[in-house]
């Protein structure tokens, strides 16, 4: 891109511009989310688009400003090593949940810890500094391996990820809405992965072109994924504002799906029973339950009108909600099927053979 800024071409700085901006709008609408009801995935997504800000950041100041050290260090160790990284473990929470959740952070730590003493102690070519930019940076053997292993292996999580995501929906017949915005992810994705193999064939003039089209097509996915089937195409519906029918409630790569007999009402009550309720622990759970009117039941076994209730609010969660789900004792199931069915669907309002 510098090459353009030297000719006179400094307008390329809008690309970089418009992907901080969206990358901040990302930042904001899942950490809202994180907020309201916070989750591994939810969390690490946020940190990641904030990754991406603060790399988008570092090309614009270098661009028309002019780069250091410093400003080379900071955008190659954000946009080139570890922002596809955080992504991907964003998407490997949400499909695998509890059977990553005991390694995953010490790992990507290590990875992060790995990449920045990399990063900090790798040479700069003075001679290539001003001109050149982040290319000024020397990259090392261990460098290199770690880049290609966040980069490649990343992306392949997030893009192969959302179109499994998307495939199980299309094969349901239902949430066609999150499987659109899984399908735009992906793309995103893999747009922006397009824009750094570019650079590698010395087109770097096109780096932040692909960024910018790619986050803005991740962004459109992430809105479309927080929405469900009965909420309108409106700006305030997707971003959750007061005005809205119903403020969002899913993040982006989300693999949940209902019944193809669910209805609004459904929708809504098993939202709240997997966002609110399943990720707490027992005893909050057994008091929000009773809140309720929902007490639980001492009982030795389930009988079997009970366990059909236990089943049919189960075959409506999703992979990772019927994971949690399966871990709860079976009256604490029972408890949860009980608010779902018989407080939160009003009478004749849901087919309970689903």
């Amino acid at each position: 891109m510098h090459e353009f800024l030297r000719a006179g071409r400094s307008d390329l700085v809008v690309f970089p511009i418009i992907a901080m901006v969206v990358s901040l709008c990302c930042m904001a609408v899942i950490g809202k989310d994180t907020l309201r009801r916070p989750r591994p995935d939810r969390v690490v997504w946020t940190i990641a688009f904030a990754i991406f800000a603060v790399a988008a950041a570092a090309e614009v100041i270098g661009d028309l400003s002019g780069w250091t050290e410093t400003i080379v260090r900071v955008y190659y160790l954000t946009g080139a090593v570890i922002v596809v990284g955080y992504l991907a473990l964003g998407e490997l929470y949400l499909l695998a949940g509890q059977r990553i959740a005991k390694f995953a952070p010490g790992v990507t730590l290590l990875l992060t810890a790995l990449a920045v003493t990399l990063v900090v102690n790798a040479p700069i070519d003075q001679t290539m500094l001003a001109n050149e930019g982040w290319e000024a940076l020397e990259q090392s053997a261990g460098l290199t391996a770690i880049t290609l292993l966040m980069n490649i292996g990343g992306s392949l999580v997030l893009i192969g990820g959302a179109l499994w995501s998307a495939w199980k929906f299309r094969k349901l017949g239902t949430q066609r809405r999150r499987m659109i915005g899984c399908i735009l992810i992906a793309v995103g994705t893999f747009a922006v992965a397009s824009g750094g193999t570019l650079t590698r064939f010395g087109h770097r003039e096109y780096l932040y072109i692909a960024m910018a089209i790619g986050i803005v097509v991740i962004f459109a996915g992430v809105l479309e994924t927080r929405r469900s089937d009965q909420e309108p195409r409106t700006l305030r519906a997707l971003f959750g504002l007061p005005a809205a029918a119903a403020p969002g409630k899913i993040i982006p790569f989300q693999t949940g799906s209902l019944s193809r007999n669910t209805r609004g009402n459904d929708a809504q009550a098993l939202d709240f029973v997997v966002e609110r309720l399943l990720p707490l622990d027992d005893a909050v759970l057994d008091r929000e339950c009773r809140g309720w009117s929902v007490p639980r039941r001492e009982l030795d076994m389930l009988e079997r009108s009970q366990a059909q209730q236990v089943w049919i609010l189960r075959i409506r969660l999703d992979a990772a909600s019927q994971q949690r789900f399966d871990e709860l004792a079976p009256t604490v199931r029972l408890q949860l099927a009980e608010l779902y069915l018989d407080v939160f669907q009003a009478p004749g309002s849901i087919d309970r053979a689903g």
